[in-house]
Formats: structure tokens, sequence, C-alpha cells
């Protein structure tokens, strides 16, 4: 008999010489579900403290897994009721939180607020630590609330501690209409009082029109052509790479039979659907085609699946790392060739579609129409301010125009005509 108590999903084998191997098992159950867990030996002859930390990264993960497949799927606890870590789930429950999180963003909640129940902080009065999900809501003030956003400060989060605050923030502000009791009646909402720090946001570049179409070439010179499709349609139609990646533009929407001049997309996180013309009807009756080039491209991508963009085994690439994976590593191949496509990545050329409406002129409506974004907030922080920008919104001010017979070269790929 082993004196030990065996971790969740760990058991263990004596060899002949009496040592012990341990080891951690994926349940079936999950396994045919799709969890990307086996089996793994753990280590030999272990104390308890290290089995325990051993089994303990390999629960957390199936756990997450858990967690990210169906989040709300994960029992409310009823028996801490008060308890932040109570509000929490009983949050991710209530209609406020369905409603208004949508699917996409739901498992980045999740996340968060996992690491604000299991992060501890000092008590004032008596030292020591104390878990953030143990305390009572009526407990929370400004400054504990600071302290919490503090915690995560210190350990190099702040995008993270940003997070915790808005997250929080918007949890208050729904959950205590229905749970008056819980909450304190001198801060309603403490969260409101912490102050976020400043911090120096990454500007993330952008690839024009002609980096992204060299890549596109080279991509199916290289015999991946499901790659050139996705920087076509990140950069054309301003797709986000979670959404190419989960198949939501499909061979089904492009020139189908019940819209035969447009390709039909949807965008993950906003839930929007959009339909952009691929041709119109010109004054002397013939017929323009809009993205002659981009239609070029995918003329030449096999339909593996019924996702434009998968793999060649018709599976989408889905939510890991796979599909960016993918194209840095023909990026990098093509950049050794000495193509201009160095550092090429699919929200690239998503921001250098988004550049590009602004170059050209577009008006913010006109702009949000075909990106789908629902607020000028979230549009506005795409564009680059590129040096054709300023020179336009220079010669504008000036009182500068052009005739339409001296329209920018860039606009060409565009008026192609349709044979």
């Amino acid at each position: 008999m082993v004196p030990m108590t065996m971790p969740r999903y760990v058991t263990y084998k004596r060899k002949k010489d009496g040592t012990l191997t341990f080891f951690w098992s994926c349940p079936t159950a999950f396994k045919k579900v799709g969890a990307p867990f086996a089996s793994v030996t753990l280590g030999h002859d272990l104390p308890q403290a290290e089995l325990n930390a051993a089994a303990a990264v390999w629960n957390e993960r199936l756990d997450g897994w858990r967690a990210e497949r169906s989040p709300m799927d994960q029992p409310v606890d009823l028996s801490r009721y008060g308890t932040i870590e109570w509000l929490v789930n009983a949050y991710l429950k209530h209609d406020s939180f369905l409603e208004r999180v949508g699917e996409f963003s739901r498992p980045d909640y999740v996340r968060v607020f996992s690491r604000v129940c299991d992060e501890t902080i000092k008590r004032e009065m008596t030292g020591g630590d104390f878990r953030v999900g143990d305390m009572k809501i009526s407990n929370v003030g400004v400054s504990t609330a600071e302290k919490i956003y503090k915690a995560f400060v210190d350990k190099s989060a702040a995008r993270t501690a940003e997070k915790v605050v808005t997250y929080c923030k918007a949890m208050w502000k729904r959950m205590r209409p229905h749970h008056p009791d819980l909450f304190r009646q001198d801060t309603p909402n403490p969260w409101e009082g912490v102050t976020v720090k400043r911090r120096t946001k990454a500007v993330k570049g952008y690839a024009d029109r002609e980096t992204t179409y060299a890549f596109a070439e080279g991509a199916i010179a290289l015999g991946r052509p499901e790659l050139a499709a996705a920087a076509v349609l990140a950069f054309e139609w301003l797709m986000r790479p979670s959404s190419i990646g989960a198949g939501y533009a499909s061979w089904g929407g492009y020139r189908g039979e019940s819209a035969p001049d447009k390709i039909i997309i949807g965008h993950r996180k906003t839930a929007e659907r959009a339909e952009h013309p691929l041709e119109y009807v010109g004054e002397d009756g013939d017929v323009i085609a809009l993205y002659a080039e981009a239609e070029a491209i995918l003329a030449k991508v096999p339909r593996y699946g019924l996702s434009i963009v998968c793999q060649k085994s018709g599976k989408l690439f889905g939510d890991g790392t796979r599909l960016s994976q993918d194209v840095k590593d023909i990026a990098d191949r093509l950049a050794e060739k000495g193509k201009p496509v160095a550092g090429f990545t699919l929200d690239k050329a998503r921001h250098g579609g988004m550049t590009e409406l602004e170059e050209r002129g577009l008006t913010e409506g006109q702009g949000r129409a075909l990106s789908k974004h629902r607020t000028g907030t979230a549009y506005r922080g795409y564009a680059k301010e590129t040096e054709l920008r300023v020179l336009e919104a220079t010669k504008k001010r000036m009182g500068i125009s052009e005739s339409a017979e001296n329209i920018s070269k860039i606009n060409e790929p565009k008026t192609a005509k349709k044979d």
C-alpha cells in the first residue's frame, strides 16, 4: 500500500526493484470529445509535494481546455454565497453576461476571472496572504480593488491588469441590481475608483497590397495555396485570423447560388455577416470586376473542404497557432529568397486592408460598412498614419484636388474589366 494521496487522474506502477513510477492520464471521456492530452510520466518515487505539483500542471491544462471548450458548463458553487468566487460563477451563468459578451470573447473572461480569484493579497490588520476569491463582496472597497490591480501590474502583466479592472467593473455594475444586499452601499462599484496606469502600447505593423500579394503568389509557388487565400481574405475582406482559421469564409459563400456576384463571409468576434460585391455593371454595360486580383488567387486554391482556408485533410486550422505559424514559416522562406514579405502575418494583412480604406478617403461609415466594426472607436484604431494619408490630408487642407482621370495607380487592380 502506498501511504500517499493520489491527485486527480494519477496512477502508479511499482517496478520489480520496488520503485514507483507515477502517471497522469487524461480520462477517456474527455479524449473522446477532443481533449488534446494523453498519458504522461510524472516521475519516479516522488514525494507528496512534488507529485502534487507535477499533477497540478496537467490538471490545470485539462481544466483550462474544459473551460475554453464550454466555459458556461462550469457548475455554480452556491456553498460560498456572497464571495467573489461565487459572484464570478453566478455572473458567467447570468443573462447579463451571456447577452452582452460574445461567445468568442467568453473564454478570455473565464481566464481573467480565474486568475483574479486565485490571486492573493496581504491582510491589512493581521498580515498574511488572503485569497481574493474567498473575500466577501461587501468587503471590497476601492483600496482593495487597487491592491488586486497592483498585484497584476507588479507581475509585469499590465494588459491583464487592465482587463481585470474592465471585466470586474462590468461584473459589479451588472450584478449589483440583482443582489443589492451583497454589495457595499457606500461604494457601489469600487473598480471605478482604480486609476489604471498609462502604458505605451505597441503599434502593430501592417502589410500593404504589394506585400500581401507577393506573399500570396509565393505561397502558391511553394504549394500552400490555402495560405494565399488566407492572406487575401484578411487584406481584401478584412477578416480576423481567428475567423479565417475557424472557417467563417466558405466556398458556398463565394459566388454561391444565392449571390453569384458576391462573397459572403462571417466575422466570428462580432457575429456580423458581410456581403461584399465582386462586380458591377458599368455605364457602357460591361461587367467590371472589383476584386480581379483576389479572385485570380482564389482560382488557384484547391477545394480541400467546405472552408476556403483549411488543411489538406479538410480539417479547419481552428483556434490554435497552426495557421499563424504556417504563414510565418512560408513568409520566412520567401524572405530568404529575396521576396519583400519579411515579417508578414495575417494580422498585418488585415491592418493593411484597414489602412488602405483610409488612404482611399473612405468615410468612417463607409469603412465600417466593409469591416463590420460595431463602433467607431474600434474601427479607428486599425488604420495606420501612413505618408500617403498625411499627404492627402495636407492637399485637402490646401484646397488641392485632382481630376477623376488622375486617380492613383493603387486603384488599378480593383477596376480591371472581367472577361
